[in-house]
């Protein structure tokens, strides 16, 4: 008879499945000197963003001075400031328009890079409950090199249940890490609206409930959720394609790149 799983083993299991990295790693595109193993632990490194960094952006491009300011004013954790070039990476040409929303934003960086580089943009939307107390020093970072992106930037501090209904008409979703559910209430906005989204989900407990238990049991629940997340958009009209972020940086590392087709 199969020895039964104790209720702690249980959970540890849970937490193996739905924290374990979901996708294949990728390369970093943007600091592709952090694609040396022995630069690569720096990638994930949760203290604040330092001068063990120069060895990634010690170069001229707008990118490296960038860096140099979030060190400067020590404004992040070296994990976030790498994360979001990366996700700004996969995720420009898809978002590209007039305005792009950043939903469950945190300190807002990744938004942030739009205003950055994109410099067509009108407006960059940063959506989260409250302001974290180190946005001001990320937005006095991005302006020391970029003094034209406060002007395009906007705070919307409210649930992002209560925000959506009210973005502007036509903006693109970014959704970095919105946990569990926000994930598709963010999906589901992008359908309703028919404009781009680029999401990479984390936190899926609570996630899984409208499957099929068979499937979950089969693909786990991070697959089966993405998966699902991934019908439903092309159910919806929209081309949709997996990447990833590198592996180096986040566990939580795939990228849902969902753009709406012309009608």
């Amino acid at each position: 008879m199969p020895r039964s799983e104790s209720p702690l083993a249980g959970r540890a299991a849970h937490r193996e499945r739905t924290c374990a990295t979901v996708a294949p790693s990728t390369s970093f595109q943007v600091f592709r000197a952090l694609n040396d193993p022995a630069l690569a632990a720096h990638a994930h490194h949760k203290g604040r963003i330092d001068a063990r960094a120069l060895a990634a952006a010690g170069g001229a491009r707008l990118e490296d001075k960038l860096v140099r300011a979030l060190i400067a004013r020590e404004a992040l954790p070296a994990k976030e400031v790498w994360e979001s070039f990366e996700v700004f990476a996969r995720a420009r040409r898809a978002l590209r328009g007039k305005c792009v929303v950043d939903v469950c934003c945190g300190h807002g960086l990744a938004g942030l890079l739009f205003a950055v580089f994109e410099r067509s943009l009108d407006e960059v939307v940063l959506v989260d409950e409250r302001e974290p107390a180190n946005h001001a020093a990320v937005l006095a970072a991005v302006a020391d090199v970029a003094p034209w992106v406060p002007a395009k930037v906007r705070w919307v501090r409210a649930s992002l249940k209560s925000a959506l209904p009210a973005l502007p008409r036509g903006a693109a979703l970014l959704a970095v890490h919105a946990c569990g559910v926000r994930t598709d209430r963010a999906l589901e906005a992008a359908i309703a609206a028919r404009v781009p989204l680029v999401a990479v989900p984390c936190c899926y407990e609570g996630t899984a409930h409208r499957l099929s238990r068979g499937l979950v049991q089969a693909l786990g629940v991070v697959l089966a959720v993405d998966v699902d997340r991934t019908y439903r958009l092309e159910r919806a009209g929209f081309r949709v394609r997996w990447t990833s972020l590198p592996a180096a940086i986040t566990p939580m590392n795939r990228v849902i790149v969902a753009q709406p087709d012309a009608r």
